[in-house]
């Protein structure tokens, strides 16, 4: 069988080089109408990444003549293409890059450093379409370098941004001063996002989509980014990132096949995968459940590799959600949540709604009592997931119940291990 793809998130290397590859390329028709200017959350670990480089192979000027070996065969490829494959230039962000360490100026420059070298990248890649673009100077002059030279052409810039808000989630739980003067007046991350959004008016940049883990750092936007439409509920991307039981089991076939394991390994292998890695639903009225896929992928290659499930079969608390993990269960209501969740039969907690818009003033205000913000917070960490009934959320699965039930055993060492959160109280 082909190789598992663990760790790789590199679409043009896994199609070139043969690695297992589930199909998500019709979502990319789903996309399109949902809008131009679109936000995508999920917990960390859920293929993002992976699916932010579908679409640069998708829609990327220089990929034409590849478009049939990279989507041959998938639900994009061929006569299926829309008719916007392949249209556009293709630039990327990644703010997991920038160090969240120092001052807000020392931020402003690693963030300018990472928008500087993408537009060399993005220069150098582009060279033979693109009159010279200036890479030095604010990253707004530099997206406006970009726009200038991509307007001599016939083509449109499509930006993609990846864990938008990686580096200021890890500022707010640091520095609750710099992180607002990161969002303030002429804040540079402000700046960054109204100078994307002027960029959308006229001027060249016609589509965007952003990934992120939490809506926080979106709302601090609103001013500055106000045009992004939040897809992160809509019902036909409820499974756009991880796997489908039928398609796992699919894959475990290959598998065992492969390794000549007895059919009812697939059966025993398939069991423990339900219980510790299933169960996330990431929109309302899909009954569905879905497989965190990242698990997923290294289980199975340890099955490959060694013809037996791994010893270990759940994440550590060590996670980069820790430190956020570890504030949320310092507060009153936190506690209760958790305390709560792992006590009961089902695992689930009542509210009175996800919270699909919060700041960090909101989060300071309403951590330490209110139970929706708690369950909120844990839920766009990956920790609960959506029921059928809108007013309950619970635990998807054994994996993360271990998490919650370690965290409740520590007692006050999360405070010791991870610090404290500036203007958090710690009222219990």
């Amino acid at each position: 069988m082909n190789e598992l793809p663990y760790g790789i998130a590199d679409f043009h290397r896994i199609r070139r080089q043969g690695f297992v590859y589930v199909d998500r390329t019709a979502h990319i028709r789903d996309l399109e109408r949902l809008g131009s200017i679109l936000v995508f959350l999920r917990p960390r670990r859920f293929g993002k990444s992976l699916w932010l480089q579908t679409l640069a192979n998708y829609y990327d000027v220089r990929r034409k003549d590849e478009h049939e070996d990279l989507f041959g065969g998938l639900a994009a490829g061929g006569e299926a293409a829309t008719p916007l494959a392949n249209r556009y230039f293709v630039l990327q962000w990644n703010f997991s890059t920038v160090d969240p360490g120092g001052t807000v100026a020392q931020i402003a420059e690693s963030l300018r450093e990472h928008v500087s070298a993408q537009a060399e990248v993005f220069a150098r890649e582009y060279r033979d379409f693109l009159a010279p673009i200036k890479v030095d100077g604010s990253p707004a002059a530099i997206l406006r370098s970009i726009l200038l030279a991509v307007s001599e052409t016939p083509y449109k810039l499509y930006l993609l941004i990846d864990e938008y808000d990686n580096f200021v989630n890890e500022v707010m739980v640091q520095d609750a001063g710099t992180y607002r003067a990161l969002f303030g007046k002429d804040g540079p991350y402000k700046q960054l996002f109204k100078s994307v959004k002027s960029g959308t008016e006229g001027q060249g940049l016609e589509r965007v989509f952003v990934t992120g883990v939490s809506p926080v750092a979106l709302n601090e936007l609103r001013d500055g980014f106000n045009i992004a439409e939040d897809v992160s509920l809509a019902p036909e991307l409820a499974s756009l990132c991880g796997f489908r039981e039928a398609e796992l089991r699919g894959i475990l076939r290959s598998v065992a096949e492969d390794r000549g394991l007895a059919p009812g390994r697939i059966d025993e292998a398939l069991d423990t995968m339900r219980a510790w890695y299933n169960g996330y639903r990431f929109a309302r009225g899909t009954t569905e459940l879905i497989f965190n896929p990242t698990d997923v992928i290294d289980f199975l290659r340890q099955v490959r590799l060694h013809r037996e499930p791994p010893r270990q079969v759940h994440g550590e608390i060590g996670s980069p959600d820790a430190r956020k993990l570890g504030v949320v269960a310092r507060t009153k209501a936190g506690t209760d949540v958790i305390e709560e969740l792992t006590e009961s039969d089902d695992g689930t907690v009542t509210v009175a709604g996800l919270e699909a818009s919060l700041s960090l003033d909101d989060l300071a205000r309403r951590m330490a009592k209110d139970r929706g913000v708690v369950a909120s917070a844990l839920y766009y960490m990956g920790l609960l997931t959506q029921t059928e009934d809108p007013f309950r959320l619970e635990i998807p699965n054994l994996g993360v119940k271990k998490r919650l039930v370690d965290l409740r055993a520590l007692g006050d060492e999360p405070e010791r291990i991870l610090g404290d959160w500036p203007g958090q109280g710690r009222e219990r």
